[in-house]
């Protein structure tokens, strides 16, 4: 069982973090401050997918008031990963990158004249999840876990969106792994290495098909290298996938 008074000690730790990040990009408007809110906001909105999963209560409807502050972090965040992502490519010109960039800069000051909002709805979803935190038993836990790893089977033989949901699935449940009672960690029997390397590749297979989408269109030479490499890492992913059921346990 995943004791209310844990999951309530884990919850208030995971919403200072993101207010300490959220005060730290106000002021410096750096990159980092902004991946560990969203990682914060992340680990957060898996309990609520797992409370609602096992009680149906509020848990996931406290979560909303934080969507808008996540989603906008998101835009600039995506961004950040582009422009990275783009040094690859020798072929982008200097003009291609000042446009992201640009965009980059309207996307944080949106986020920036927010923030005000962000942390006032955000303490508010802080208290609601907080009273709504119970006692989660084992067994819907592990159910939880069965069903979820399913899914994840299921979407890893799939493409573009539905792959890169497979990754938030990956994501969701080696967060709550983390906290978890250490005999139910054992009993679930997770490979919790093999699930974080299929998720890192996903994740490198995202950003690349970000670079090809927001390249499509421009009549521009380096379109095909790009293409490549975005196969080249999606078959990293499928060979990752291959066997997934078996891969992802412990054996």
């Amino acid at each position: 069982m995943l004791k209310g008074k844990k999951q309530r000690k884990y919850l208030a730790k995971k919403g200072r973090e993101w207010q300490d990040q959220l005060q730290l990009f106000g002021r410096d408007r750096k990159e980092e401050a902004l991946h560990d809110l969203r990682v914060a906001v992340k680990k957060i909105k898996a309990f609520t997918r797992l409370s609602k999963a096992c009680s149906g209560r509020a848990s996931a409807k406290d979560f909303r008031l934080l969507k808008k502050m996540f989603r906008q972090a998101g835009a600039v965040r995506d961004l950040g990963n582009l422009l990275g992502e783009l040094d690859h490519f020798h072929s982008v010109p200097q003009e291609f990158r000042q446009q992201k960039q640009l965009l980059q800069q309207t996307e944080t000051t949106v986020f920036i004249d927010n923030i005000g909002e962000y942390r006032k709805k955000g303490k508010k979803a802080g208290r609601r999840l907080l009273h709504d935190v119970h006692a989660i038993p084992a067994a819907c836990i592990r159910n939880w876990y069965a069903e979820q790893l399913v899914d994840i089977g299921v979407l890893l033989t799939a493409s573009g969106d539905r792959l890169h949901k497979a990754r938030k699935k990956i994501k969701e449940l080696l967060y709550v792994l983390k906290v978890l009672p250490s005999g139910l960690v054992e009993g679930l029997a997770l490979d919790a290495k093999y699930l974080n390397d299929l998720q890192d590749a996903i994740g490198k297979w995202h950003d690349t098909v970000m670079v090809v989408t927001s390249w499509a269109g421009t009549d521009r030479d380096g379109g095909l290298e790009m293409v490549r490499e975005c196969r080249e890492r999606e078959s990293a992913v499928r060979r990752l996938g291959d066997d997934f059921f078996l891969r992802a346990h412990v054996s």
